[in-house]
């Protein structure tokens, strides 16, 4: 049995517009289309600070950091219908957030990303998500799906602190 790969163009986007599940035709410059953007930006740059990281607990989690950003994603593209993301996410990311504090001797004084590759990939996809925010401002996000929002704002935050962690030069302990 043979498998066909499914279509990559369609070349319906040729004229400046794309689908959004439920939305018909939007602009590519439409700024839930934006949002999208940014969110799968952020991701990417995870993943590739995901790759760096190798196995162990900081991959499982920058995974399941891609993952809520998919449902996020989700809340984007289908405003009308329920929360992907909820309450119980912002506060699994609090927890997470807590547990790498806890571990990881945070900087008084302001950093300058590059200490070290994973660092440096973690704060690019830092300041993606930070952008991603603020496009979520901008796209309406808050209305519609305010806990999606307060996500990406505890992400940014996770993904800071991971970042020094990654450094090392911040750590209480190398667990």
């Amino acid at each position: 049995m043979s498998e066909r790969n499914p279509r990559v163009s369609t070349r319906r986007g040729d004229d400046g517009t794309t689908t959004l599940l439920g939305s018909g035709r939007l602009s590519k410059a439409d700024a839930r289309i934006a949002l999208l953007g940014e969110i799968d930006e952020a991701s990417a740059f995870i993943g590739l600070a995901r790759a760096e990281a190798g196995e162990g607990e900081l991959n499982e989690l920058l995974l399941g950091l891609q993952r809520l950003m998919y449902r996020i994603m989700g809340d984007v593209a289908m405003p009308e219908e329920p929360n992907q993301v909820a309450g119980a996410d912002v506060r699994a990311l609090d927890g997470r957030l807590e547990e790498l504090k806890a571990r990881t001797a945070l900087p008084r004084e302001f950093v300058v990303p590059g200490e070290t590759k994973l660092g440096a990939h973690l704060d690019v996809a830092r300041a993606v998500v930070r952008r991603a925010e603020r496009a979520a401002v901008a796209a309406g996000l808050p209305e519609a799906h305010p806990e999606a929002l307060k996500a990406l704002n505890r992400l940014s935050d996770v993904l800071f602190v991971a970042a020094r962690r990654a450094d090392g030069r911040y750590s209480l302990s190398r667990e």
